[in-house]
C-alpha cells in the first residue's frame, strides 16, 4: 500500500461531528475504591485498575478535535493524561532481532508535541507520579536502549534507567512506593533509583493494589510491605485484573468462545460468585471495568453489566459494532471503542457512550475510514480526562505485521464548537543524545455526511453539510474530510505481529493477543 493511501485515513477522519444525549503501569492515590479522582495517569486509571474516573467526557455534539499520524502503533498500550499533558508510548518497529519506539508528550490545548524520547525499545504504558514518568520496554538486552526508564515529565530528560534483567516493568506507584513485575519476578523498588527493596519469583504479570495487598495477574496475592504470600489461586489459570471494595475480579478463558468471570475476597481469595459468558467473536479476552456497582465488560459485540455483589446481569447492550479493547467509565458514562459493521473486516472507527447504570445509549460517533478494501480502523480503549476522550486506532484483525504501525493514528474527541480551524504544531524532540525542533502546520477543512440512528437501526436519509449544528435524537454518526500534515515512517510492526503471517488468519492474531496478555 502506498503512503498516499495511508494519508487517506487522516484525510477521512471526522474533525467535526454531532451527537445528542451523550501492554502497563499504575499510579494515583485512590480517592474511591471504584474510580480515580482525576486525570488518567496510569494504565486503567488508578491503582485498583478499575478503568473508571470521576472526570467527565464530552456530553453532547461530539467532534473529532484533533487527529494525527503516530508514525507507529499503540495497539497494546494506553495513553495517559497528567498535569494538562498527554503522554503516548508508541512502537515504531518490532522484529525477532530488534525493536524500536518512542515516548512523547503533547499539549492537547495547542495540539503540539512538547518533547519526544526516542531511540528506545518498544515502550509500555507509562505511569505518572509527582512530575516523573515511569515506563518499561519490551526489548531484549541487545535491543537499543532497553530496560526501565524514569523521565522528567515536563522536559523528557532521563532521570535514571535500569536494564531489562532488573525485573522492573509494569510499574504500580502507591503512596510514593514503586512496585513492579517483570523477567519472572515481582517486587518493590526505590522510587528514585530503581534499586530493589524486596523481590520474589512467585508472582508475575501486572498487579492491582488495595488495602496494602498486591494482586497479580497470575493469581498470586502478596503483602505489599514485604512480599510475603497472602493467598494463591495460580493453579486455576485465572487472570486477576481489578480490585474494588474488598473484591478482586478475574477472567479465565475456557475456550475461544467462552469466558468465566469470578469475584473473590481480597482477604483470602475465596469465590463470591462466578459468571460464564459466550463470546460473539472467535476469541475474546475481556478486560473488566468496575463502576456504578457494576462489573462491565464486552464479548465482541455485546456489552454486559453484572451486579458487583452477586454477579447477576443488570443489563446488556447490542453495540452493532465490533468492540475493541477495554471499556472506560467517566463520571457515570461508559465509553466503548471499536469498529462499525460487525462481522466484517471493514467499517469506520467508532466510539459509543452509554449510561453505566442503565446501559442506555447516549451517543455514537463514527470518525473515519480507509480508501481501500482491507481492514478498517478500530478505536482502541477510550481514555476519559478533562472533558475529552483520547483513543488510538489500528487495523483490527489484520494479520500483516507492518500494518499495526503503518496505520496507527491518534484522536482526541471533544465537543463541537462549530468552526473550522487552522492548527500549528510545534515539536521538540528529546533523545538520550540529541535535541531537535521542527514545526509543521495543519489546516482543517471539509464537509460532513451525517446519518441519524435510533437504537441499532440506521435511517436511510443523510445530509451533506459544510458545518454541523446541534441535532436532537438518540444517535448521530458522522464522517468528515480533513487535510492534515504529511509524515513519513519506516515502521514495520507492532510487538509480536511478525509471527502472524506464518501462523495465518485470525488464529494468528488470537495467539499473539493471548500471549501478550498472559
Amino acid at each position: 500500500m502506498s503512503k498516499s493511501t495511508r494519508r487517506s485515513f487522516i484525510k477521512n477522519v471526522g474533525i467535526v461531528g454531532t451527537a445528542a444525549g451523550i501492554g502497563s503501569g499504575f499510579s494515583l492515590t485512590i480517592v474511591d475504591a471504584e474510580e480515580s479522582g482525576g486525570p488518567w495517569t496510569t494504565f486503567r486509571g488508578g491503582a485498583g485498575r478499575t478503568g473508571a474516573t470521576s472526570d467527565s467526557g464530552p456530553a453532547t455534539n461530539i467532534a473529532t478535535e484533533w487527529s494525527f499520524d503516530l508514525n507507529g502503533g499503540m495497539h497494546t498500550v494506553e495513553p495517559i493524561i497528567a498535569d494538562g499533558l498527554l503522554y503516548l508510548a508508541v512502537t515504531t518497529q518490532h522484529t525477532p532481532s530488534t525493536g524500536s519506539g518512542y515516548v512523547a508528550a503533547y499539549d492537547p490545548q495547542t495540539q503540539s508535541e512538547v518533547w519526544r524520547f526516542d531511540g528506545i525499545s518498544p515502550p509500555e504504558t507509562p505511569t505518572y507520579e509527582n512530575g516523573v514518568l515511569y515506563f518499561g520496554t519490551n526489548g531484549s538486552e541487545s535491543s537499543n536502549s532497553s530496560g526501565f526508564f524514569a523521565l522528567d515529565a515536563a522536559t523528557g530528560e532521563q532521570k535514571w534507567n535500569k536494564e531489562d534483567s532488573s525485573g522492573l516493568t509494569n510499574p504500580l506507584i502507591v503512596n510514593g512506593r514503586l512496585f513492579a513485575s517483570g523477567s519472572g519476578r515481582a517486587g518493590e523498588h526505590d522510587l528514585n533509583t530503581g534499586e530493589v527493596i524486596w523481590q520474589t519469583d512467585v508472582a508475575s504479570g501486572p498487579a492491582c493494589f488495595a488495602d496494602d495487598l498486591l494482586f497479580y495477574e497470575n493469581g498470586i496475592a502478596l503483602n505489599a510491605d514485604d512480599g510475603s504470600m497472602v493467598w494463591n489461586v495460580s493453579s486455576e489459570k485465572e487472570r486477576l485484573q481489578t480490585v474494588s471494595n474488598g473484591i478482586v475480579f478475574g477472567v479465565k478463558n475456557t475456550s475461544n468462545s467462552k469466558v468465566v468471570i469470578k469475584a473473590r475476597s481480597s482477604n483470602d481469595g475465596s469465590v463470591h460468585w462466578s459468571y460464564s459468558a459466550e463470546t460473539e467473536v472467535n476469541w475474546a479476552n475481556p478486560r473488566l471495568t468496575i463502576a456504578d456497582n457494576n462489573v462491565l465488560f464486552h464479548t465482541g459485540k455485546t456489552i454486559y453489566a453484572l451486579d458487583v455483589g452477586n454477579g447477576e446481569e443488570t443489563w446488556s447492550y447490542d453495540a452493532n459494532a465490533t468492540i475493541s479493547g477495554a471499556l472506560s467509565v467517566g463520571n457515570g458514562i461508559l465509553y466503548a471503542g471499536g469498529r462499525s459493521d460487525f462481522g466484517t473486516d471493514t467499517g469506520n472507527a467508532v466510539v459509543l457512550a452509554l449510561d453505566a447504570a442503565s446501559g442506555k445509549q447516549q451517543w455514537r460517533h463514527e470518525f473515519g475510514g480507509w480508501n481501500f478494501e482491507e481492514y478498517g480502523p478500530a478505536a482502541n480503549s477510550p481514555i476519559v480526562a478533562n472533558g475529552k476522550i483520547y483513543t488510538s486506532t489500528y487495523p483490527m484483525n489484520s494479520t500483516t505485521d507492518w500494518m499495526y504501525t503503518e496505520y496507527g493514528n491518534f484522536h482526541v474527541l471533544g465537543r463541537d464548537v462549530g468552526s473550522n480551524t487552522t492548527k500549528t504544531t510545534t515539536k521538540k524532540t528529546t533523545t538520550s543524545s540529541t535535541n531537535t525542533n521542527t514545526t509543521s502546520t495543519k489546516t482543517d477543512t471539509g464537509s460532513t455526511t451525517r446519518s441519524t440512528v435510533t437504537g441499532s437501526t440506521k435511517s436511510s436519509s443523510s445530509t451533506k453539510i459544510a458545518q454541523t449544528t446541534e441535532t436532537s435524537g438518540t444517535t448521530v454518526s458522522s464522517t468528515m474530510s480533513t487535510t492534515g500534515p504529511t509524515k513519513t515512517t519506516s515502521s514495520n510492526g507492532q510487538p509480536g505481529f511478525g509471527t502472524l503471517t506464518a501462523i495465518g488468519g485470525l488464529s494468528g492474531l488470537v495467539a499473539y493477543l493471548r500471549s501478550s496478555l498472559e
